[in-house]
């Protein structure tokens, strides 16, 4: 990442508007080896506002009391632009992303009458690679913004990369810090492996949750075996009740033949006989047309009979449920601008911050009082109705359509069936009981048989019809159980194996993660030890250097191996012995950032500041920012910045208009 440019307008010292172009272009940085703008500037110039401002820019309150941000924001518009009436001021931080985005991050401060900040709002633009075209938008979740430029600059991070030369000091002081730790290992890209480890482990316990709750392979198969066999029962049953049908109508049509050919002798026989005949040969016909009439009401209407019941509660259910979607429905717009209203108001920072408990109350309670403000209890949802059906519209109307069938037409069919049985028997009685002038005892005897034998197949095959119900039952019951369970995509056997592949990919990543980290370790403590060397005066200085793996603090020992207290040695020491970690952090670091320092040489001698110039900034970034005052430039300073450095600019701080300006001429500031 590269800072491109600084703008300032009527912020603090500097007054209407001003820029600093900080971007060095990759020819100069790659060939030249130039890679330090420096800006100078008497004490009161606007040095630590430049470095404060990039900070804030970036992450704003973050690490800020409410209480501290009122003090030091309280004056940051411009003396000068206040007295001509202004009453607002900007700061805007454009920089370019390693995939080659440009953002430009803008800060704009109001104003009352008597310089109270009235409000603060924040901008950020998004210009792609190769797009002519910036994507605007305005941060009002500030919590969503931190967590995008945390993206590219992590906040813990900071410290390492914008910071004041004269307290680099507290780097070292800190190093035991759980911050200090934490910064240490974002910047090491171990904090990628870590949320890397965090979300694996997650995954694992969401995998394992499923397995206590999935459907083996066996018991699907075995679903599918008893579904087979009852298939093969199935058909089996229909064909035996198919052939016991055949006979059925077989031995009818013996039993109509013999009776026609024992009518026929009795047709002869006399008037009386002749006359029943007719009769019975009417009512015969009348129950065949009447068997055949329930025949087709019952194929057509037996399921709407048999399911009356059910019917007419789905359809009242259905209706219940439809009321009750509708009224949540309502019940939804009419809370809509409640919502609206309470995610804007909870977005807000509270100080002290709210509980998620909290939170939930306060949406509970505001939504009753929201309920009974603008009556909307009329569009209240029964809690005693569940919706438990989910259909489309063209179902619903279809189902709402159907006509319930009643089984009175059924009944009077069966009762006029069973009318003209008892007439037909009848009259087989009077014709058996009428005079003979024929023998018909063999025709009866026929008849008598045949009708047993019907009376035999009816039997098996009333049998047969309801095993093949029941078989038709069981299989409707298995069809649904394998269509549930198949609808769960894993199987226990598919989960099994991806439970094994993510417990291998942790097991694989802790091994790594530990041996990253020792390498990490073992590579900052080198860096850091040949940096220190270059640095100090003394190459002798130290006997042995260690890093801790697991704390991340440094170690010094004298040439007898006696440990050395970091905190006793002098400011520019420490100073040097905090530019060594900075050093080997940045050099194991998995992010390329910029450098800002304000100040790096005050409290350094000539042998050092040299040093730091030679060894360190020229090869510590892509980007080194140093911000000096007149007490830090020495011939060597001028001649070393005139090879390394890119631009140079002056803070030129006007004592009777009390306000700066940024020129360029850094170097007639020096001889001046």
């Amino acid at each position: 990442m590269l800072l491109k440019k600084l703008v300032f307008d009527n912020y603090k010292t500097y007054y209407g508007h001003q820029e600093i172009d900080l971007y060095i272009p990759e020819d100069v940085r790659n060939e030249k080896k130039q890679n330090i703008i420096l800006l100078g500037g008497l004490n009161g110039a606007g040095k630590t506002t430049i470095l404060k401002a990039i900070l804030y820019i970036l992450f704003g309150k973050r690490g800020m009391a409410e209480s501290e941000y009122k003090r030091l924001f309280s004056n940051v518009i411009n003396n000068t632009f206040f007295d001509e009436g202004g009453r607002e001021c900007s700061v805007s931080l454009s920089l370019e992303t390693d995939i080659g985005e440009e953002w430009t991050l803008k800060v704009k401060w109001y104003f009352d009458k008597v310089k109270r900040v009235s409000h603060e709002q924040r901008a950020l633009e998004v210009r792609g690679a190769k797009s002519k075209h910036a994507k605007h938008a305005r941060i009002d979740n500030i919590e969503v913004y931190n967590k995008f430029i945390d993206r590219i600059i992590p906040y813990n991070a900071a410290p390492f990369f914008i910071f004041d030369g004269e307290e680099i000091k507290d780097i070292v002081l800190r190093q035991n810090s759980h911050e200090m730790k934490e910064a240490i290992h974002k910047i090491t890209g171990m904090e990628s492996y870590k949320l890397l480890l965090k979300d694996l482990r997650a995954l694992k316990s969401s995998l394992e949750n499923k397995l206590a709750r999935s459907v083996s392979q066996i018991k699907l198969t075995n679903i599918q075996t008893e579904l087979n066999d009852i298939n093969e029962t199935i058909t089996t049953l229909e064909t035996r009740r198919n052939k016991y049908l055949a006979e059925i109508r077989n031995y009818e049509k013996l039993i109509n033949e013999a009776k026609t050919e024992r009518n026929n002798k009795l047709s002869h026989n006399s008037k009386s006989r002749e006359a029943i005949i007719k009769q019975q040969t009417r009512i015969d016909t009348e129950l065949k047309l009447a068997k055949d009439d329930l025949n087709t009401f019952l194929k057509q209407n037996m399921i709407n009979i048999i399911l009356r019941n059910k019917i007419s509660n789905l359809k009242r259910q259905l209706k219940l449920e439809n009321e009750v979607s509708h009224k949540r429905i309502l019940q939804d717009v009419s809370l809509t601008p409640y919502r609206k209203f309470m995610d804007q108001l909870l977005s807000k920072s509270i100080t002290p911050p709210l509980t998620n408990e909290q939170l939930l109350q306060i949406k509970k309670l505001g939504e009753e009082v929201w309920i009974k403000e603008n009556d909307v209890r009329h569009a209240a949802v029964p809690s005693e109705i569940k919706e438990i059906h989910d259909i489309t519209t063209n179902d619903y109307s279809y189902i709402q359509s159907i006509i319930i069938k009643d089984k009175k037409q059924a009944t009077q069919s069966i009762n006029k069936i069973e009318k003209l049985q008892q007439e037909l028997n009848s009259l087989e009685v009077e014709i058996r009981n009428a005079p003979e002038a024929v023998n018909i005892e063999e025709e009866n005897n026929k008849i008598d048989l045949l009708t047993s034998k019907l009376g035999e197949v009816k039997l098996k095959f009333n049998n047969i019809t309801k095993k093949l119900s029941k078989a038709n039952e069981e299989k409707a019951n298995l069809n649904n159980k394998l269509t549930r369970l198949s609808g769960q995509n894993e199987s226990l056997e598919e989960l099994q194996t991806r439970n094994v592949q993510v417990e291998r990919i942790i097991k694989a990543i802790e091994q790594y993660v530990t041996e990253v980290t020792t390498m990490k370790a073992n590579f900052i403590k080198d860096e850091f030890s040949k940096m220190l060397k270059k640095l100090f005066r003394k190459q002798e200085e130290f006997g042995k250097i260690e890093f801790d793996i697991h704390t991340y603090a440094i170690r010094l020992y004298n040439d007898r191996m006696q440990e050395i207290s970091i905190q006793d040695r002098s400011a520019g020491e420490m100073q040097m012995i905090s530019s060594a970690l900075i050093w080997a952090l940045t050099k194991a670091s998995d992010l390329s950032l910029p450098m800002v320092i304000d100040t790096p040489l005050g409290r350094l001698d000539s042998y050092h500041r040299n040093h730091l110039i030679n060894h360190y900034y020229k090869e510590l970034s892509e980007q080194v920012i140093i911000l000096s005052t007149d007490t830090e430039i020495t011939q060597d300073y001028v001649n070393l910045m005139k090879n390394n450095s890119y631009k140079q600019y002056m803070l030129d701080y006007n004592e009777s208009k009390k306000y700066t300006i940024i020129r360029d001429g850094y170097f007639k500031f020096v001889r001046g």
